[in-house]
This record gives C-alpha cells, sequence and structure tokens, in this order.
C-alpha cells in the first residue's frame, strides 16, 4: 500500500500547532488543584439529566478541582464543590503533592463559584484569566482538572455554544459556556482554558442522560466571577 507523504511545510506547520498546546497545558497544569471537604461526607448525585459534578459514594474522593488566579493563594471553584463548609482542603500537584487548608472567602451560588485562600505563606503558580465575553462558538477549548481522582487530565474540544441557557436543580444559568471537552466527575471547579492559556470558564455540570457521556458540558463564565475576585486583599 503506498504511503501518503505529507509535504515538509505543513509537518512543521502540524508540529509548531502541537509544540504550542503541549506549551499552554505545561504552564496550566501546576496551577490546577484538587478541592475536598474535610470530614464531610460527599453530597449524592442531584436527579435529573444535567447533573452538577459530584463524586458518589467515597468520601475521601476529591470533591472536585480548583484553579489558582492569584500567586498569593487565591483559588477559583464552584460553590458545589465547597458547599457550605468554611474551610477546605487544597491539594497542590507542583512539584510534590502538598495538601493545605483554605478559607472559603467568598461565593455566589447564583453563578455557581467560590473563591478560596489557601493558608500558606508562599507564592503559587497562577494562571492569567481571559475574557469570556469574546469567547466564539468553534473556538478550541480544554477542560484540565481530576475526574474520578486522576489528577492533571487534560481534555480537548471546542465551543459548542457562547451563552447557553441551562436549569440545574431550579436554578437558572442564563450564559453558560457550552462544550464537548469532556467533563466528569471530579472536574467541577476546575478550569476551561483557551488555546492562549487562559481561563475563559469554570466547569460546572454535564449533560447524562440515562448516565450515559453526551458530549454537552457547561462552564461558568470567568467574567461572571468578577466581583468574587474583587474582594480579594491588595
Amino acid at each position: 500500500m503506498p504511503q501518503v507523504q505529507v509535504p515538509a511545510p505543513q509537518l512543521e506547520a502540524h508540529r509548531a500547532v502541537q509544540e504550542d498546546v503541549s506549551q499552554v497545558i505545561a504552564a496550566v497544569m501546576p496551577a490546577v488543584v484538587s478541592v475536598s471537604r474535610p470530614g464531610q461526607a460527599q453530597d449524592a448525585q442531584p436527579a435529573g439529566p444535567v447533573t452538577y459534578l459530584t463524586p458518589g459514594g467515597n468520601p475521601a474522593a476529591p470533591a472536585g478541582s480548583g484553579i489558582v488566579v492569584d500567586e498569593r493563594g487565591y483559588v477559583l471553584t464552584t460553590f458545589q464543590s465547597v458547599g457550605k463548609a468554611s474551610v477546605v482542603k487544597v491539594t497542590v500537584f507542583s512539584g510534590s503533592q502538598k495538601e493545605y487548608l483554605a478559607d472559603v472567602v467568598g461565593i455566589d451560588s447564583t453563578c455557581d463559584l467560590a473563591l478560596l485562600k489557601v493558608r500558606a505563606n508562599k507564592m503559587f503558580a497562577a494562571v492569567p484569566l481571559g475574557n469570556s465575553d469574546a469567547v466564539n462558538v468553534g473556538d478550541i477549548v480544554f477542560a484540565v482538572g481530576n475526574p474520578f481522582g486522576f489528577t492533571g487530565t487534560v481534555t480537548m474540544g471546542i465551543v459548542s455554544s457562547a451563552s447557553r441557557q441551562v436549569t440545574i436543580q431550579g436554578v437558572r444559568y442564563p450564559d453558560l459556556i457550552q462544550t464537548d471537552a469532556a467533563i466528569n466527575d471530579g472536574n467541577n471547579g476546575g478550569p476551561l482554558i483557551n488555546i492562549r492559556g487562559e481561563v475563559v470558564g469554570v466547569n460546572m455540570a454535564t449533560l447524562m442522560p440515562d448516565h450515559k457521556y453526551s458530549g454537552i458540558g457547561f462552564a461558568a463564565p470567568i467574567n461572571n466571577a468578577a466581583n468574587l475576585l474583587s474582594g480579594r486583599t491588595r
């Protein structure tokens, strides 16, 4: 069977794209953390085809993911990941794995977002924030998090809708980003990253009819976190 020869210029262009993607992911990964509630049982899976991303059954499993958005130790995650807790555990995987306590310093349940402050006198790797208003259908995005406890998992997809109205457990979200990047239990609170390595969304929900993967996931637009982030100590 004859082999298909890829022209050298195209091959070089493909390599450059691959290197760019790898560099984006490598820059983001140290800032992705896991978030769990110490000594608190996990919430049960809510009813309905669109479900928040919460792990089931294992109290020791990570409740979700988070993203360091300020090198002073401010972590953005979902409200569902922290629930009513005032203090949570944040596990950082940059270098060696290490656990910290973090205070819940802000919540916005209407957007399903929460802001944490890690109790540590050190600087952390952080990821820049993008502009979710500039997100377009067809944009390449990456979902990063810790699904099912598999830390540092990356999936790739596109923006399927830049502003989707979705109702979850009676709460109406008017402007979620819809993506086909795989989002699973444990991804909640993790970042949705654009091709420039900027956070454009916070992963929060997935459509699972009959508990089957659908390729339809949702993220809270990062611009919705503006009020929370404005409360950081300067």
